[in-house]
């Protein structure tokens, strides 16, 4: 049993280390460094970081060669890993069925933060640091202009408040991305789509077991505490077209 919440903007803040490419790899583990460390050190606040590590299971002998690969992969950029047989992923996580597995890829260095609690102690880093943070200020435009060369470029952020004039741009709007570039004459190929998680009771000995990622059914299974957080990309997905700004 569990509560879906559908229609909710979210993350499951999820850090996995291993990735296919080695530059993924290596953004990641600097990110991991920041969260796990460096950011509270620096402000006083807990991004919520817990590492209870990751477990990627292979439900076919592809996708354990695949894991395979990306340990040797982390071995090169020092991210301790380990391809577990199904009855070592039973020992690990005795809650597991293993019977229709060929094995699984533990990551002990893995884990997760809040995503509100993150983005607090990025914002009161930045402050420190010289940046300004301005809230409940929405974005309605931005004017480019083309240079002598022929490229367009940004010379100002219009917002409900007022222009902030500015060279730069940085857009990290998530689902609002595409309608921040069109703002500037850029397309953003991304696109959202409703998505529903479930949040499960409590589960006994569940506790301090490592997060799941089935690459295959698409699906993660997050520790919450004393229960699981499950959610997944759907096979038919349903895309979001208009997201409404929050508050509006």
């Amino acid at each position: 049993p569990g509560q879906a919440q559908p229609w909710a903007r979210h993350t499951a803040g999820l850090l996995w280390q291993l990735r296919p490419s080695d530059v993924e790899v290596e953004l990641l583990a600097h990110t991991r460094r920041v969260v796990s460390r460096e950011l509270e050190e620096e402000t006083g606040l807990h991004t919520g970081w817990i590492q209870n590590g990751g477990l990627f299971i292979a439900s076919n002998r592809q996708r354990l060669d695949e894991y395979k690969r990306l340990m040797s992969l982390g071995k090169a950029y020092g991210v301790e890993s380990h391809v577990l047989s199904p009855a070592e992923t039973k020992a690990l996580y005795p809650l597991m069925n293993v019977d229709d597995l060929y094995g699984t890829l533990h990551v002990p260095h893995d884990g997760t933060m809040d995503p509100a609690g993150t983005c607090t102690a990025l914002a009161r880093a930045a402050s420190a640091r010289g940046a300004q943070v301005i809230e409940n200020c929405p974005v309605t435009g931005i004017r480019v202009r083309t240079d002598d060369f022929g490229a367009r470029r940004v010379t100002a952020v219009e917002t409900e408040h007022g222009s902030i004039q500015t060279p730069c741009v940085v857009n990290c709007a998530g689902v609002w991305a595409s309608a921040v570039g069109r703002m500037a004459g850029v397309k953003v190929p991304l696109v959202a789509m409703h998505h529903a998680y479930v949040v499960t009771e409590r589960i006994e000995g569940i506790q301090n077991m490592p997060n799941v990622r089935d690459h295959d059914a698409s699906v993660y299974l997050r520790l919450q505490g004393d229960a699981l957080s499950v959610g997944g990309y759907e096979a038919n997905p349903v895309f979001w077209e208009e997201v409404r700004r929050p508050g509006s």
